[in-house]
């Protein structure tokens, strides 16, 4: 090849980069390029859960300080048992369903269970270590309640078991969410699910939460067993359901704590505006009318307007974030102008 020739090529090539150079920069090719920004690195929010140990660790095995101590989990749990209808109503809502296998009873009762259909399809068994290690669980989920011989005993057949906490306040429903995440291998979903209920407490105090506290109605919560009248004063789960619908708890402004007896003379004087009833329908309807109907009650403002209702066991009474579906049921009634034609799904599940 002649040197005219080469250099006519070598020309040729030269013109084709400055082509290819011009139309991928900017119309000045020789604008100085402008730094890329670098993204913010995502705040982890397992860091503020507290029980875990290391929040970076997603591989196993992995620990978390739990009311029973210090546990090791060797491997993901995929035969998972807990002793606890609250701690089903998470675990349900992070694993699916062929990963639980066995209940307890009512866990099956949808007069109490938010899970009870999920839940037909496994064995329903009872508290004692024999019936559970029968089971063949990887980890069994205990509550605060559950006997230490029960934890001594399966621990002491190599069982490993969390005992964890069932928190009443909405932010604790979502450490307890993202820590059970964490527990099950599932913490991808649990984030979903705690943004989830998040949302919709947030979306629900928006409204419930507008009105001056020195305007929002009084409320009791009232049940009767065995002839007995039980209330929900503070730090009970019923109370946090009152405070998240807009109203005030007249048991927790009476000084009442927790779930404790009351007589007829304290409900005259703490004479609510509201009275919710959360037991089951049959039960709950005859206290209702023996409320409405005592005339000792007759000045009491909920009686005396006929604002007594009847509420569901399975929102209003359960240890978990499905207690949120309570507080939005309540809200329709304190505040029917806002919220009564608000229809509130329930939540979601794993695929």
């Amino acid at each position: 090849m002649s040197r005219s020739t080469k250099a006519g090529a070598l020309g040729t090539l030269a013109l084709v980069a400055m082509l290819v150079i011009a139309a991928c920069s900017s119309t000045d090719p020789t604008a100085t390029p402008l730094p890329t920004a670098t993204p913010a690195p995502t705040p982890n929010v397992l860091a503020s859960v507290q029980g875990i140990i290391d929040p970076n660790n997603d591989g196993w095995p992995r620990q978390v300080e739990a009311l029973n101590g210090l546990v090791t989990i060797q491997q993901k749990p995929l035969r998972i048992h807990t002793i606890s209808l609250g701690h089903d109503e998470v675990v349900y809502a992070l694993v699916p369903a062929e990963r639980v296998i066995a209940v307890g009873r009512f866990t099956q009762d949808a007069v109490y269970s938010n899970v009870a259909t999920r839940a037909q399809q496994v064995v329903a068994i009872g508290r004692e270590p024999e019936q559970i290690i029968a089971q063949s669980p990887d980890i069994v989920i205990a509550s605060p309640f559950a006997k230490p011989e029960l934890l001594e005993a399966l621990g002491n057949v190599g069982v490993t078991v969390i005992q964890t906490r069932l928190d009443n306040d909405p932010q604790g429903r979502i450490q307890d969410i993202l820590f059970m995440g964490y527990v099950l291998g599932e913490e991808e979903r649990a984030k979903v699910l705690a943004e989830e209920v998040q949302s919709r407490y947030a979306g629900l105090i928006a409204v419930t939460h507008a009105v001056p506290v020195d305007s929002r109605p009084s409320v009791a919560s009232l049940t009767l067993f065995s002839d007995k009248i039980y209330t929900a004063g503070s730090g009970s789960t019923e109370g946090a359901i009152i405070e998240a619908a807009g109203g005030i708890n007249v048991a927790a402004e009476a000084g009442l704590e927790r779930n404790p007896v009351i007589s007829l003379e304290s409900v005259i004087a703490m004479a609510p505006e509201v009275i919710f009833i959360p037991q089951p329908g049959e039960s709950g309807e005859a206290f209702r009318q023996q409320l409405l109907e005592n005339e000792a009650l007759a000045e009491v403002p909920a009686i005396k307007e006929g604002r007594v209702f009847l509420s569901s066991p399975a929102f209003f009474t359960t240890l978990s974030f499905w207690n949120l579906r309570g507080a939005e049921e309540l809200g329709k009634v304190l505040w029917p102008a806002e919220l009564g034609d608000k229809e509130f799904p329930p939540f979601s599940f794993p695929e």
